[in-house]
């Protein structure tokens, strides 16, 4: 059989797709395989992170000393009410109190078992029992080992993005977002875990769960986003904080008297 060459009618060098069509594909396969292994990988540190020994935890706040190394402000008050705070736990460990100056109204759980407490906030606050339900619920976080779990996510989002893209990349930027995005709703779960638990230490506290709610509130009116916007935030939306509370406090039969006035003391140390 004599074989007849046959005329090429198309130029088999240039792909049939668009090479930007090619392109997004290929960065779509790329940011699936990131995102799964950090799925995996943050599922690996929610499982760590509760049985990692205390001497970790240490180690790791020593990075965060500069934060509140230089405070001049005292907290000799906040750190009696927590101290009160920590005698209801099963779990007694030592945590430590830095007020800083700040005007935003917030604090935090940070490695090392060291609670900040911005300025701020302290000025917002009008009784001992709101005041004990914020420091209830940083200690809420410490019990679910969420600021190593965060600190964890955020470790293993770095490695995995420096190594597909490395260090400086506007793509790992862009990653980074999406699955800080994607975190939203785990963070969100974590908030209302540390209510509900700085809600029954409360009750442990005074006898009652008053003042569970007061700073959600003053925080609520505050808000200027448009609820559904809440979905994309670390924090849910104070109204759904407050039902979560006033449902189980429902549910346990938990009493609600009259609130402590805040001390003066509480503001005037950290005045000086």
């Amino acid at each position: 059989m004599r074989y007849t060459a046959h005329e090429l009618k198309e130029n088999v060098n240039i792909s049939k797709k668009s090479p930007l069509r090619e392109l997004f594909s290929l960065f779509i396969s790329l940011l699936g395989i990131i995102l799964i292994i950090y799925i995996l990988l943050g599922f690996a540190v929610d499982i760590i992170a509760p049985v990692l020994p205390d001497t970790i935890d240490e180690s790791l706040g020593k990075f965060y000393k500069p934060l509140y190394a230089n405070t001049k402000a005292e907290s000799k008050k906040v750190q009696e009410l927590l101290n009160s705070l920590i005698e209801n736990l099963e779990e007694k460990k030592q945590y430590e109190i830095f007020i800083i100056e700040n005007k935003q109204v917030n604090a935090l759980a940070l490695p090392g078992r060291k609670i900040i407490i911005f300025s701020e906030l302290l000025k917002e606050i009008e009784f001992e029992n709101e005041l004990a339900f914020v420091l209830a619920h940083e200690l809420g976080h410490y019990a679910q080992r969420d600021h190593l779990k965060a600190l964890g996510r955020r470790l293993v989002f770095f490695a995995v993005s420096s190594l597909f893209l490395g260090q400086d990349n506007s793509v790992n930027d862009f990653i980074g977002n999406s699955l800080a995005s994607a975190e939203m709703k785990f963070s969100q779960a974590q908030e209302k875990k540390a209510d509900l638990f700085a809600l029954d230490l409360l009750y442990e506290k005074y006898g009652h769960a008053g003042g569970a709610t007061d700073f959600l509130e003053k925080m609520g009116e505050k808000e200027k986003l448009p609820k559904f916007l809440y979905f994309f935030t670390t924090h849910p939306h104070s109204e759904n904080r407050i039902k979560a509370i006033m449902a189980k406090i429902k549910k346990q039969g938990y009493l609600i008297k009259k609130n402590i006035p805040l001390d003066k003391a509480y503001l005037s140390e950290n005045k000086k």
